[in-house]
């Protein structure tokens, strides 16, 4: 792997070489005086450099990333460069979470594989087209074969294969297969997948596939689907989805009042027949212009339905003039057999946000109650139990001048936390900002404040 890309490194002087460039870049450096410690102390964060390159006249491009890691070393992330050839596409990949099966189930899936050092090739065929992976996963010791193939399509019937090894040496690998298939008739669709996979050349097929099925109908105002998925036992899901898990699930859909029902069932015993197949799950939703107003789950154990953990949630949206978007959210998983005793509750939250803008302040503010873990940008800031959670940020623009600030409070039966940030950004200067920032602007990693303050330049060419 590393003799490619010392080839295809120079294969890429060689074109830069013979053609005029378009370099476009963005460039990050910051520092950071941080009182937290005694004496104070001052902090150089390094720099962080993204390129993106494109000869004039030729179908290559290419972009990568400089980046300072946690041993104060630099590294090349996120390296992509392009050779076009037509309809046909040759890519290298140097540290990218670029690899993505478009079967039904995703079998193989950034999430599970993560960044790689690798080839992708796309070229058509007579009978479809292929996209091949050749790539080793970032920092492990495996090399991966992926190749799927998406034929020409039979009328409304379309089709896929996919073909995939793991080496671990040259005589020990994973061998995976999967066909999927699309037919639309209309008004009724039938799609589905199967797969297997074995170790080495020891081919059999008893406990080691997969399937999935499914079938969707529309009937006017009222749409149903019913998907099927079963795993076995010794199938190697390694690289499998984690949604993708032994159940049978029902979505009714009545389209003109936005009620969906899904109905999720299971096979007891992890045996796909009929006496093992039993309801798990139902559950409901109300939607109307593309917003939840009620979610159930009713989970069903032993064939008896579990009200002890019934999870409902309720969503309601409010415009109030002047102010902005009110959205008034409850939660509660259970019923209690004390209503008088707060404390020992299932899971319940309560939760308010108000987003709007006055006079050119533009506001988000939120208040969380409850016993369930806080969720505030895109991260847990607080999992302890029973608390009460206040959330505020404030922005506004003069000019170039840009002020920010976000504030949070954390009052726990048994914790209390509170932090603040502010940031200044002016944009004034030629391709470069400036942004002064003091505290932490991360409060999933920092729910107390710190004292610090730090300053980035950002520069684009």
């Amino acid at each position: 792997m590393r003799k490619i890309i010392i080839i295809l490194f120079l294969l890429l002087l060689f074109i830069i070489g013979l053609s005029d460039i378009q370099i476009n870049g963005y460039f990050e450096t910051s520092w950071t005086y941080t009182m937290e410690s005694s004496p104070a102390q001052f902090y150089y964060n390094g720099l962080k450099l993204d390129l993106y390159i494109k000869p004039d006249g030729s179908d290559f491009s290419g972009s990568l990333n400089l980046n300072k890691g946690d041993d104060d070393k630099y590294y090349i992330t996120d390296g992509e460069f392009d050779f076009k050839f037509g309809s046909n596409l040759f890519k290298t990949l140097w540290k990218k979470k670029s690899v993505n099966t478009t079967d039904w189930i995703n079998a193989f899936n950034n999430e599970k594989i993560g960044a790689v050092d690798g080839l992708v090739l796309k070229y058509d065929l007579p009978i479809g087209n292929t996209e091949n992976f050749l790539f080793k996963k970032d920092g492990g010791s495996s090399s991966f074969l992926i190749s799927h193939v998406r034929g020409i399509p039979l009328g409304n019937f379309y089709y896929s294969f996919i073909y995939s090894k793991e080496y671990y040496t040259k005589y020990n690998y994973i061998n995976w297969r999967f066909y999927d298939y699309n037919l639309n008739l209309g008004k009724t669709q039938f799609f589905g997948e199967f797969g297997y996979s074995y170790d080495k050349d020891e081919f059999y097929l008893e406990d080691n596939y997969l399937l999935f099925l499914g079938n969707r109908v529309n009937l006017g105002r009222i749409s149903n689907a019913i998907f099927l998925k079963y795993l076995a036992p010794a199938f190697n899901k390694t690289y499998l989805p984690d949604s993708f898990y032994n159940n049978i699930r029902n979505e009714l859909t009545l389209n003109n009042v936005g009620i969906n029902v899904d109905f999720d069932y299971y096979f007891k015993n992890n045996k796909i027949s009929v006496e093992n197949f039993s309801l798990s799950q139902l559950k409901g939703y109300l939607n109307y212009n593309n917003y939840n107003y009620l979610y159930i789950g009713i989970p069903v154990v032993n064939d008896n339905y579990n009200l002890n953990d019934l999870e409902w949630t309720i969503n309601l949206p409010f415009d109030l003039p002047l102010f902005g978007k009110l959205n008034l959210s409850v939660y509660k998983k259970g019923i209690e057999d004390d209503w008088t005793n707060i404390k020992k509750y299932g899971d319940f939250s309560f939760s308010s946000n108000l987003k709007g803008n006055l006079l050119g302040y533009y506001y988000d503010i939120s208040y969380i109650f409850g016993n369930k873990d806080v969720n505030i940008e895109n991260s847990t800031v607080y999992g302890g139990g029973f608390s009460e959670v206040l959330y505020g940020s404030l922005s506004k623009s003069f000019g170039n001048l840009n002020l920010f600030g976000k504030g949070m409070y954390i009052y726990g039966v048994i914790e209390r936390y509170k932090t603040m940030y502010l940031e200044a950004k002016y944009t004034g200067f030629s391709n470069m900002e400036l942004l002064l920032g003091i505290g932490d602007g991360n409060f999933g990693a920092s729910k107390e404040f710190k004292k610090q303050l730090s300053l980035t330049v950002k520069t684009g060419f």
